[in-house]
């Protein structure tokens, strides 16, 4: 899952990096992180197996629209992955980050694979 949904982002937005990104990461950048999620194992059958994420993703930028105008594009693209069943949980949020003086969109979905 995480190969597939690290590739799926990275069409979008090229810069993409998992939990953390460099300090010299190149903007506009994404920062991908799972926060949770439920397994389910059957001893009779492995391919019924279904396991689902809880997956938070924020777009950084400089500019303040930036990630708001990223963000829909990327749940867009993500709904309409054909292995990954991707869900936004509510919609994005947006911040500022007064450490990096760089603006944010996160949004967190369910992903069942």
């Amino acid at each position: 899952m995480d190969e597939a949904l690290h590739a799926a982002i990275a069409a979008i937005i090229p810069n993409c990096h998992g939990t953390v990104a460099p300090a010299n990461a190149q903007t506009p950048y994404v920062i991908w992180q799972r926060f949770g999620g439920d397994t389910s194992e059957y001893l009779d059958n492995e391919d019924s197996q279904v396991d689902a994420a809880d997956v938070q993703i924020r777009i950084f930028s400089p500019d303040v629209l930036e990630p708001k105008r990223l963000m829909p594009q990327l749940v867009s693209a993500l709904r309409r992955h054909p292995g990954l069943t991707i869900r936004p949980v509510g919609n994005f949020r947006d911040d500022f980050d007064h450490d990096m003086n760089l603006f944010s969109a996160d949004q967190d979905f369910e992903i069942t694979y």
